[in-house]
């Protein structure tokens, strides 16, 4: 079923190709803070920082990250988790995976200019990858979906995640963060935003609803969750209606 506006409480169905566009037309174009290209908030730079290193100082310590370790980040945007990573952990081997060529030319600008050529992208789909063909080589320490699956429909969810979670080394994490609709699912399929002046497509589903595409891509024994709650403080959230979630799951050993 796919419908187009805004829509609460059923399951409909968002195109991928209109998400394509959005996301190679927000790359193309300059912010005051880089970040929005991913993260919106285009009138408000300071929020955008604000909730990157919110983000970072609440869930950076708990990722566990060594020496040597390997990450994934699958649909890393500008690869901004990059950026952390190589700053706590110099020698950790980082690769993030975007379906948007026109993002992973961002993020390697970006890296570029930040001065850390250690970091690795590569345009690749969360729905379709090839662990033979990724640059860094499975099995990670830690994989990151963060912020992915409000693009995704369920079936595709379950594959990401099932897919991220085979591609964990035992004992590794995999870090999930997504907006959430606090009450009740919502979903914009070509959505009008006035906001970010150009049609938007997302998927919030509820906590319930993600621990059960969570349950349909994983075995109970294989992987726990280790932590999970909101993110934000009320003063970094701008919307009654949806709040950024997160869940750190881990692999038996």
């Amino acid at each position: 079923m796919s419908t187009r506006g805004r829509s609460k409480g059923t399951q409909v169905d968002i195109d991928y190709d209109a998400t394509h566009t959005f996301f190679e037309a927000r790359a193309r174009r300059d912010y005051a803070n880089v970040l929005s290209a991913t993260m919106y908030q285009d009138q408000n730079p300071d929020l955008v920082a604000r909730r990157d290193q919110a983000e970072k100082d609440a869930l950076g310590p708990r990722l566990r990250l060594r020496s040597g370790c390997k990450v994934l980040d699958i649909g890393c945007g500008l690869g901004r988790w990059g950026w952390f990573i190589s700053d706590q952990v110099a020698d950790a081997a980082y690769l993030g995976i975007d379906f948007s060529a026109s993002l992973i030319e961002k993020a390697e600008t970006q890296a570029r200019l930040l001065d850390k050529p250690q970091l690795r992208f590569q345009v690749m789909s969360a729905t379709a990858i090839e662990p033979a063909l990724l640059d860094v080589a499975p099995p990670y320490d830690l994989v990151i979906v963060a912020g992915l699956l409000i693009y995704l429909n369920e079936e595709d969810c379950v594959k990401v995640l099932a897919d991220a979670c085979r591609l964990c080394a035992p004992g590794g994490l995999v870090y999930l963060r997504e907006p959430v609709g606090v009450q009740e699912r919502m979903t914009l399929d070509r959505f009008y935003s006035n906001e970010l002046q150009q049609e938007y497509s997302a998927i919030y589903r509820t906590i319930p609803e993600l621990e059960r595409l969570l349950a349909r891509a994983t075995a109970a024994d294989t992987f726990s969750v280790q932590d999970a709650g909101f993110l934000f403080a009320d003063e970094l959230e701008k919307r009654a209606e949806t709040r950024q979630y997160f869940m750190i799951l881990q692999r038996a050993h």
